[in-house]
């Protein structure tokens, strides 16, 4: 009874929720994750940690009921079950998750299950205050180094801006023609429906006009609905925008001076925008990226969790979840509405729309809707089937 008292009483009172702490070796992903531990502990709140070595399933069936935050270091090496469970940890159990962990590797790709747990979080941050390793560079790191073992030195991995990263090992060696040219930076704003993306993409492009940059904005040619020519957010903020059907399209409408590229709803591009902007962001070019990193069902949507994961900077923002009587300033889940009811899982993926048909929820209010039932076959039609 005590038990289910307590249990009780927790639902009333916690959230829930998943926190991913990523970022290159040395950002202080395992700082930030043991800061929230300490702090739990001081509040009496029992936490538990998992480990990479173990299969995830036997570690989370053994969880004590009464625990309140589960800490997961080398997030990155865990198996790709850790989104789903963390969801289930955080959504039903009501439990607190903190993960640590590369996003990427030291090749530069995405590793393990931490770009889709970072569109699943209910909080991302991307920690990229070391400076870059590589002498006299004042960039800030966001990728892992490997460095070649050489006079007599170990192999070493540490943190570089987007500049000065290899793919391939490289020996620690100062190169000053890598400074002729300026380095390009890739931002990331993702969040839920009315968390204020756009209106966020529209801030950071006019900093960029109002200091001189030459700027092209751009947005997938099936969002019109606020304006054609023009990125638009829900309060009709608005900047000229070129709308592009695809990623190739584009690629053509480039313009050689242009330093700053704005792209809005980016989950429409098909996956082929990542190799693009990885081009253009290596090339020198500052890109502002914003689009929805979780789709109606709560799914990673399109290239999203890639364009995450490779980010120099990423801010997730959350909305108030419109949940009568929630009044949650968590919401960070995408809710659509077909006559005022939950959609259903077979509903069209894309289905553009403003207020009448999508609400921001929390992850404890976000519904998917029932599959209507097919109505049955006449006899005639089933004994014509089985006759084939």
């Amino acid at each position: 009874m005590d038990a289910d008292r307590y249990r009780a009483d927790r639902e009333r009172r916690r959230l829930g929720s998943i926190t991913a702490y990523c970022g290159p070796t040395h950002s202080g992903k395992t700082k930030k994750l043991e800061a929230d531990v300490e702090r739990a502990q001081r509040q009496g709140r029992a936490v538990e940690r998992v480990a990479a070595e173990t299969p995830l399933a036997s570690q989370f069936d053994r969880l004590d009921p009464r625990t309140e935050l589960v800490a997961i270091d080398d997030g990155q090496r865990m198996d790709p079950g850790l989104v789903p469970a963390a969801n289930r940890l955080a959504t039903t159990h009501r439990v607190d998750v903190v993960v640590a962990g590369w996003e990427l590797d030291y090749t530069g790709q995405p590793q393990g299950p931490m770009p889709d747990l970072m569109c699943s979080a209910d909080t991302a941050l991307k920690l990229d205050d070391g400076v870059c390793a590589q002498p006299g560079c004042r960039n800030l790191a966001s990728r892992t180094q490997r460095f070649s073992a050489a006079n007599g030195e170990r192999e070493r991995f540490l943190p570089v801006c987007r500049r000065h990263h290899s793919p391939a090992p490289r020996p620690y060696t100062f190169q000053e023609h890598w400074f002729d040219e300026p380095a390009g930076s890739l931002e990331v704003i993702a969040g839920c429906m009315f968390s204020g993306k756009t209106q966020e993409l529209i801030r950071r492009l006019d900093q960029e006009r109002y200091a001189g940059a030459a700027i092209q904005a751009f947005k997938p040619a099936l969002d019109d609905r606020y304006a054609l020519e023009a990125v638009a957010s829900h309060r009709d903020i608005r900047f000229p925008a070129i709308a592009v059907p695809s990623v190739q399209d584009l690629r053509n409408q480039l313009r050689a001076d242009t330093r700053v590229i704005g792209i809005d709803e980016a989950q429409f591009f098909e996956e082929a925008i990542v190799d693009l902007l990885e081009e253009l962001a290596n090339a020198g070019r500052h890109l502002v990226v914003a689009g929805l990193e979780l789709d109606f069902l709560a799914r990673p949507f399109g290239p999203m969790p890639e364009l995450m994961a490779r980010a120099d900077r990423l801010t997730k923002l959350q909305a108030s979840c419109q949940y009568p009587g929630c009044g949650s300033r968590q919401a960070t889940r995408t809710q659509r509405l077909i006559d005022g009811r939950p959609a259903s899982p077979d509903s069209p993926l894309v289905v553009i729309g403003g207020a009448a048909t999508y609400q921001a929820r929390c992850r404890h209010h976000h519904e998917t809707g029932p599959v209507p039932e097919r109505e049955p076959e006449p006899a005639a039609v089933r004994e014509e089937l089985s006759d084939l």
